[in-house]
């Protein structure tokens, strides 16, 4: 569920710490957010599974108004017979500037059967910086804080909306650097074609997206395969509310889906939330 959550759920300027810019980033889309910035405080809810035929558990995503920013709160959880076999949960609180749908600050927990990992990220212009906390059910607790020498990136929730808000058209791609937790991904979607998914018991057109991940070293900002995902494939309705019906991906662990169960506008003083107390990390003392 974890890898499935990292597409559910740039600049030119960059430099490393060699002062030399890494030849990927000529791939990057340029950071402007696109025309479709418009998104309603809105709630989706999502069966999760493996195969095509076993419901695993079931994710949501909240996106509601926090003055000149966006919240964006999701959880995910095993359920049934999966949970007896794997017990699994995760909440997630994105917040991501309105006007450029840029991201600003990240916080993640998840608990399975051996530990429970907690990230608070701060995404500037120039940097990431990320406190991990593990708390394993046997051994020692500990906790760390990294700095990656690039900026900015989108996390896991900010890249849905900045992909919705481009004008995908078909061939289009898009790249962006992507930290989901706390590791970067070098993430393209590129728009395969319109089809038909069936939600709600009707067929509803659909932008085909497909999705290419490989992994960025933190420290040397070196490109690597991301061998735990082979193949992913987004589908987002083809109208002005562009939210994401079907999601499925081929992990090292067979094939995983999630699909639109439910669609929710929010309003009044649901469509709203407060920050969270704390939306800043702090980067580790100089050596």
């Amino acid at each position: 569920m974890r890898h499935l959550m990292l597409f559910l759920f740039g600049v030119l300027s960059h430099s490393a710490t060699c002062g030399q810019t890494p030849e990927w980033v000529k791939e990057l889309t340029p950071g402007t957010a696109g025309t479709q910035r418009k998104v309603p405080p809105c709630k989706l809810t999502f069966d999760v599974g493996w195969s095509h035929v076993m419901t695993a558990g079931q994710a949501t995503l909240t996106v509601r108004e926090a003055g000149n920013f966006w919240r964006a709160d999701a959880g995910a959880a095993s359920t049934g017979l999966a949970r007896a076999l794997w017990k699994y949960d995760c909440e997630m609180t994105s917040i991501m500037h309105r006007g450029d749908l840029r991201a600003h600050y990240l916080q993640h927990q998840e608990t399975d059967s051996a530990e429970t990992c907690r990230y608070r990220v701060s995404f500037e212009r120039q940097r990431v910086i990320t406190e991990t906390e593990v708390r394993p059910v046997k051994g020692t607790p500990g906790t760390s804080t990294a700095v990656c020498p690039f900026g900015p990136m989108d996390d896991i929730l900010s890249v849905i909306l900045y992909v919705r808000s481009q004008e995908l058209k078909d061939g289009q791609k898009i790249t962006r650097v992507v930290q989901p937790w706390d590791t970067p991904y070098l993430t393209t979607f590129e728009v395969q074609g319109r089809e038909s998914i069936t939600y709600g018991g009707q067929k509803r057109p659909c932008i085909k997206l497909g999705l290419k991940i490989r992994k960025i070293d933190r420290t040397t900002l070196a490109l690597s395969a991301y061998k735990k995902m082979k193949t992913a494939t987004i589908w987002v309705s083809d109208d002005e509310l562009r939210i994401p019906i079907e999601m499925n991906a081929s992990v090292f662990v067979g094939f995983m889906f999630a699909k639109l169960t439910r669609f929710e506008t929010l309003s009044g003083k649901e469509a709203t939330a407060a920050l969270p107390a704390s939306i800043t990390v702090k980067p580790p003392p100089a050596p």
